[in-house]
């Protein structure tokens, strides 16, 4: 079974045409489901008391700066650490026009983007898809140990979401993070298998720790920015912080799982509207994940197009 399973998605991942359907009929499943979330939740949506605070949303926008300044210093390191020397708003400018991509149904205009972008600034492909692996690797671990950092504050959600496999996923990218050598001779063996020439830089054990803890930083702030985009139109506590900080990590780390597989659409999405329903309704949960995705896109539009006038 397993075998005809990985044939027929073979067969899918290299024609253009199947691909197409097959996105199609995901993105109808995807729609199929919110559908069905309204139809059979619509009764909470009609009579529930909705609210809407516009100084928590603000909050929030002024977090995602805080958030935004993260992620770009995190990359700054990992591309200064493989030695490409480049002002830190051409780091910035590159960063965020590559990351819009990522909001595509797919990983490769995400990883062209960045690394054609580099490639114009005389960054070699190589050191740009190192970076790139580099940060994947840092997000997983930052994420896996705050997860597990966070299990004691959140009874809520250790009850239901499985500790062992976010210990397992953070232990495995921290001792990745702690011996670099051992990540650039694999990515060595395979530029030597693609007849490429290798790297003759790595990242530092100082350097992979010190992105690590921006990184980790970047989940906190993310998650923060989440507790207040929910709490500008749905009434929770303040105690209820690592919780929501917990959610964005997991949906977050569910998402970027995509970035080593094919992408499923609203996988996220759909993640934090499971994880949510321990603590709102559903139709609540809907909401607030349409209002994120809205949200956080138009903060990178507008962020993105004030670095192109940097």
């Amino acid at each position: 079974m397993l075998k005809t399973l990985w044939k027929h998605g073979r067969l899918i991942s290299h024609n253009a045409q199947w691909r197409r359907i097959a996105l199609v009929l995901i993105l109808l499943a995807s729609l199929g489901a919110v559908l069905w979330i309204i139809v059979r939740d619509w009764y909470n949506l009609v009579t529930y008391d909705w609210r809407f605070e516009w100084g928590y949303l603000a909050l929030s926008g002024v977090a995602y700066i805080g958030a935004l300044a993260l992620a770009i210093a995190a990359w700054i390191v990992i591309m200064t650490g493989l030695r490409a020397r480049l002002s830190w708003k051409e780091h910035g400018r590159y960063f965020l026009y590559s990351w819009m991509a990522r909001r595509l149904p797919t990983p490769a205009p995400f990883v062209a983007s960045r690394v054609l972008l580099y490639e114009q600034a005389g960054v070699p492909r190589r050191l740009s898809l190192a970076g790139m692996l580099w940060e994947q690797l840092l997000l997983f671990a930052s994420g896996g140990w705050l997860v597990v950092l966070l299990f004691p504050f959140t009874p809520t959600l250790s009850e239901r979401v499985p500790l062992a496999p976010a210990i397992l996923l953070a232990l495995i990218c921290v001792g990745l993070v702690l011996q670099p050598q051992v990540l650039a001779r694999g990515l060595n063996w395979v530029l030597r298998r693609w007849k490429r020439e290798p790297l003759t830089t790595m990242l530092t054990v100082p350097g992979a720790l010190a992105a690590l803890i921006l990184h980790m930083l970047l989940w906190l702030s993310g998650g923060v920015i989440f507790f207040l985009m929910v709490r500008s139109i749905y009434l929770i506590n303040w105690e209820l912080l690592p919780v929501f900080v917990q959610i964005w990590v997991a949906s977050g780390l569910i998402g970027y799982i995509s970035f080593f597989v094919p992408i499923i659409p609203g996988v996220r999405d759909m993640g934090m509207i499971a994880l949510l329903t321990i603590i709102v309704p559903l139709s609540v949960a809907l909401i607030i994940a349409l209002l994120v995705r809205l949200w956080i896109t138009v903060n990178e539009l507008f962020w993105a197009l004030v670095f192109s006038r940097l």
